[in-house]
């Protein structure tokens, strides 16, 4: 009877139903070139398994509204919400790595305190409020790394939803 193991047999067919990061990046950043979706595959390689991330698409129409200045604070804000003389996001202003989801929903809360004009109000209630904020500053998704180059993901519909 053999000891020998093959961990990485082992790995690839433990996440071989997670897609790869490579499409997950595709998948959220369709309109991306190859040469930014590598950036973002080695940030993530950063990244330890199971830490979530947050990753941000932007609402160009949110941008056209606020301007492209507070689109960029409102991501340095992610970026740097209770951390000192760092970032998370390597000044990539898209892609925010967390070490808890505690964290991360701290930093949402904390967000939405500074900068509520990046959160809306869904449809569901606007004729409520007439003056609600109708567009959210972008799509947030949620990926957590679970293997080499592999991941899970999934759009956070909710998440710059008030209410």
């Amino acid at each position: 009877m053999s000891n020998t193991t093959y961990p990485e047999s082992n790995e690839m067919s433990e996440y071989a139903n997670f897609p790869s990061t490579h499409k997950a990046l595709k998948t959220i950043f369709s309109q991306a070139s190859n040469q930014e979706i590598a950036t973002y595959e080695r940030q993530l390689d950063n990244v330890e398994n199971l830490d979530p991330v947050l990753i941000i698409s932007p609402n160009q129409v949110w941008i056209n509204q606020h301007g492209l200045l507070a689109y960029r604070a409102v991501m340095d804000a992610f970026a740097t919400d209770g951390l000192r003389n760092r970032r998370r996001d390597e000044n990539s202003r898209c892609v925010f790595h967390f070490a808890t989801v505690t964290e991360l929903y701290t930093t949402r809360r904390n967000i939405y305190s500074l900068f509520p004009n990046a959160f809306f109000v869904p449809l569901s209630i606007q004729a409520q409020l007439p003056n609600a904020q109708q567009q959210p500053v972008g799509t947030a998704w949620i990926l957590t790394k679970v293997g080499i180059r592999k991941s899970d993901f999934g759009e956070d519909d909710r998440f710059f939803c008030i209410g």
